[in-house]
């Protein structure tokens, strides 16, 4: 199946998402040259796959094809889909990650699913009990690291210890930072602000060894004040929201019919700063940190600029070996 036999290749689900191949495949092709360093198989039925190839012109790209005959549906039980749906390509591309015949997986499609898939298939990293989702923030000094964005609703302690840890990793192999400063999203600057959760992980992790600053407070948080935050679940997925609302949030208030000409002429510098760098298309996807591979999860309705940083940021995982070198912080 590999693309070219003499370099890596990133699997990408083709129908996930709202748009499924007529972005997937665009998108995904546009983030290789013929002289990239890894190839691409896209996982998916191979007729509308074909098709999308075929209107790009890729005879001397290293792309392939993998057939699948079962998809996903985004609102089905992710554990029944895995284990009803082998030959979806989720779960067939990570067996193949697994095989080692994929370097990493991409998919835009059910978030469920694939955080499930790549905890069947790949397993956990040996320390990690609870992986986290994790993405990356723009914020006024550059940009951060949040963690948990929606795996684990119901933490412990040790958990977002454990997210720290992956998380600084991360910022060192990838932001180049040489000791990331790691904050804890909270309510108050207090050590003892917060509930049990947060009151107990701020102790741990004032203890871990770590370059921890404190608690960061919602107002703060997109000013830069660390490298990375973690927190539960339930609330960086609040967070993550909140903050792609931002930009919608300041679309919609451009378009208000009382404003002046001057007063809407003054939002576009700033829509189009947002436009560049605050998208969640520039992330391009989140990655699910305490597995046993590369598994980045691209936003459901990813555009074709979206999906190929997501196949961008899979490889900059690949390249740096994150994965091992996340396993070897934890050991």
């Amino acid at each position: 199946m590999n693309a070219s036999s003499d370099r890596p290749v990133i699997a990408v689900d083709a129908m996930g998402g709202d748009h499924g191949p007529a972005v997937v495949v665009p998108g995904a092709v546009a983030a290789l040259t013929p002289d990239s360093p890894f190839g691409l198989a896209l996982y998916g039925d191979a007729d509308a796959v074909g098709a999308e190839l075929a209107k790009l012109g890729t005879e001397r790209l290293p792309v392939s094809v993998v057939p699948c005959t079962q998809d996903i549906d985004m609102g089905e039980s992710p554990a029944a889909a895995i284990r009803g749906r082998p030959d979806s390509p989720i779960v067939k591309a990570l067996t193949d990650h697994k095989a080692g015949r994929a370097a990493a997986v991409v998919s835009a499609g059910s978030t469920g699913a694939q955080v499930a898939a790549s905890l069947i298939v790949l397993g956990r990293l040996p320390g990690v009990d609870r992986p986290a989702i994790a993405t990356v923030i723009p914020t006024a000094e550059g940009r951060l690291l949040l963690l948990d964005a929606g795996a684990n609703t119901q933490c412990k302690p040790e958990h977002l210890v454990c997210f720290a840890r992956m998380g600084a990793v991360y910022a060192r192999e990838l932001f180049g930072v040489a000791e990331p400063a790691v904050g804890l999203l909270n309510i108050g600057g207090e050590a003892r602000k917060g509930n049990e959760l947060s009151v107990a992980a701020h102790e741990l992790l004032r203890g871990a060894g770590l370059n921890f600053k404190g608690n960061v407070e919602g107002n703060e948080f997109l000013l830069g004040p660390a490298d990375v935050v973690v927190t539960d679940g339930f609330t960086g997925n609040n967070t993550l929201k909140l903050v792609e609302g931002i930009a919608r949030f300041l679309v919609a208030l451009s378009r208000r019919p009382d404003l002046a000409d001057h007063e809407r002429a003054a939002f576009r510098p700033v829509l189009g700063y947002l436009q560049r760098e605050f998208s969640y298309e520039v992330a391009g996807g989140a990655m699910l940190l305490g597995v046993a591979g590369v598994s980045i999860i691209a936003h459901g309705r990813s555009s074709a600029r979206a999906i190929t940083n997501a196949v961008k940021v899979a490889w900059e995982q690949v390249d740096a070996d994150l994965p091992a070198k996340v396993a070897a912080a934890l050991a």
